[in-house]
């Protein structure tokens, strides 16, 4: 993100801070050799979610292609929660419990590359040629051995060679923003409510689309993709239906994958070429771009409206509430967490995990992305000075369990991969006044891809069809809408909020919006917030033309370049929800 903004506390890099704990410990470094089958817990298990056998194999440190070292029959097996995959490529090298680095595999382009029932096939990994040969020959690729089931996508081409991709690496790749997506997509039958509960097209042709319970940001582009694109959603199906349809039959489930869309596309993928001098086949390890177009030209999300949490407040965290007041407990970060393979506490609030992006879909580069994210959100830590002890463990999917095992989400930080704008002088201004008041819970309503944390405002004109200059920053002979950043405000007891709009000018006027909710009712802030931001122009015009600077009721005036402009903001957030009502 641009400067001046910082995430949550929880979110952390995942390849620096948390482990797999069913990869193995110490100093050997081990190679992910290939996926094996899903596992689904019965009603017996304690595990929920379900799992992927991973395939490892140790690995020569003096080694210049890091391959396995030993026959396939001696490779490690582990069981991991699906939505684990979304940090496992092929290939990829680990050392105790965490990615070590990524080798050097032989990177291609393949361009105009086309994917329609024609070209693209579901085989086996074991599956032969006509001519007696195998698609992977055991003498350059064993291992797969052990998983000679499993399926690959095939992409034929005109030359006649031809692309062969993993079915998981499908998986990952396309749908992989977020560990909850992944466990959905793996939980038959998957239905659209699983994944959204509303879209549609605004008047300005921006699609706007509302996620599901406990779905992420991150997840927005691909579930918007399959929202208003049925090759897309019927690709996203297919994971689950087809390791439902091996269950029933009895069969080792291997889940089948397909393109999300039809078409032409430029593929970048890393891997290696097996029989280059015959056939000719490209072993796709991990793909690392694609160029195919999204379904929409720009994109708003908007998180569910069920904004409590999933879990049910225990013992320690009520003491910790309890004694919040008096500042004598609290509870202390994980120094090493890891991921376990058992299902998360009911009574331990959630965390969630970045991992860097290894996705780039080079059509969203272009096309504006945006929506809500918490930008700042008070902990209990900061009110109290004694510690219960940290829990390391971590496990991902729906709480269910009383053991201490901290509930996690993996989301994926594809905005690394974009092109990322600094905030403009006013955005900044306000950010900085987020971070440094104490008194308010902030979400931060028009987060966006490029960090910028902008978007434009929707114009308004008169009756014969005339823009207000007001609204209109004008540079040379290039004009453009000017632009608003909007915050909600919770007080930490969760009796008061606010919305506030900032409207691009030389003077901060926040825009104060007093938002009603009930005990039983909750807030649907993205409904308030579009009624604000429908009026917020009207109103900028009118503060603009007024020369009153005394306004405590409904805002406060400063100079963005005043000295300390966030400073004298965040006391003055600070004084209005310390004010009685």
């Amino acid at each position: 993100m641009g400067p001046g903004f910082t995430f949550p506390k929880p979110l952390e890099p995942i390849d620096s801070k948390i482990k797999v704990s069913a990869f193995p410990e110490g100093p050997q470094l081990w190679r992910i050799d290939w996926f094996g089958p899903i596992a689904y817990p019965d009603r017996y298990g304690r595990n929920r979610q379900p799992s992927v056998l991973v395939f490892l194999s140790r690995v020569d440190p003096q080694s210049c292609t890091y391959e396995g070292q030993e026959h396939h029959s001696q490779q490690k097996k582990v069981w991991v929660s699906v939505g684990t995959t979304m940090m496992l490529r092929i290939g990829d090298v680990w050392k105790d419990q965490r990615p070590h680095f990524e080798p050097a595999h032989t990177s291609v382009t393949f361009r105009e590359l086309a994917i329609n029932s024609s070209t693209l096939s579901l085989v086996k990994a074991g599956s032969g040629r006509a001519d007696g040969s195998f698609l992977l020959p055991m003498d350059e690729h064993p291992w797969h051995m052990n998983n000679t089931h499993s399926y690959c996508a095939q992409v034929e081409m005109p030359s006649g060679k031809s692309l062969l991709i993993p079915c998981m690496e499908l998986v990952r790749f396309y749908f992989g923003s977020s560990s909850a997506l992944l466990s959905r997509l793996f939980t038959p039958p998957l239905s659209t409510e699983m994944l959204y509960s509303a879209y549609g097209y605004d008047e300005y042709g921006k699609l706007v689309i509302t996620l599901a319970d406990f779905l992420p940001a991150a997840s927005a582009e691909d579930v918007a993709r399959i929202a208003t694109s049925k090759i897309a959603l019927h690709a996203a199906q297919l994971i689950g239906s087809s390791c439902q349809q091996a269950s029933a039959i009895g069969q080792d489930i291997y889940p089948m994958a397909r393109f999300p869309f039809e078409g032409k596309t430029d593929l970048k993928v890393a891997g290696r070429w097996l029989d280059p001098q015959g056939a000719g086949t490209f072993l796709v390890y991990r793909i690392e771009s694609c160029s195919h177009p999204f379904p929409f030209k720009a994109l708003k999300y908007q998180l569910s409206t069920l904004q409590k949490p999933r879990y049910k407040p225990g013992p320690e965290h009520r003491a910790a509430q309890a004694a919040a007041d008096s500042g004598s407990a609290g509870t202390r970060p994980a120094k090493d967490p890891g991921l376990v393979e058992t299902d998360a506490s009911k009574s331990l609030a959630p965390q969630t995990f970045r991992r860097p992006a290894t996705r780039k879909f080079t059509d969203l580069e272009n096309k504006r992305v945006w929506g809500t994210s918490i930008a700042k959100e008070l902990p209990l830590e900061q009110a109290v000075g004694q510690f219960h002890p940290s829990v390391e463990a971590h496990a991902l999917g729906g709480p269910g369990s009383d053991e201490r095992v901290r509930p996690a989400e993996l989301i994926e930080a594809s905005e690394s991969r974009v092109l990322q704008i600094p905030p403009p002088p006013f955005a900044k201004v306000l950010l900085q006044a987020m971070e440094l008041q104490q008194a308010v819970n902030v979400e931060l309503l028009t987060t966006t891809r490029d960090g910028s944390n902008v978007v434009p405002l929707e114009l308004l004109s008169d009756e014969d069809g005339v823009i207000a200059d007001e609204l209109i920053v004008r540079d040379g002979f290039r004009h453009r809408p000017r632009r608003a950043i909007a915050f909600a405000l919770r007080a930490p007891g969760g009796d008061r909020t606010l919305m506030c709009i900032v409207v691009e000018a030389e003077t901060i006027f926040p825009l104060m919006y007093p938002i009603q909710s009930t005990e039983e009712a909750g807030i649907d802030m993205h409904a308030e917030f579009e009624t604000a931001f429908r009026h917020c122009a009207a109103d900028f015009m009118h503060a603009q033309a007024s020369a009153t600077t005394d306004l405590p009721e409904s805002g406060f005036k400063v100079a963005v370049t005043a000295t300390e402009a966030a400073q004298s903001l965040a006391s003055w957030i600070t004084s209005l929800f310390k004010r009685p009502d």
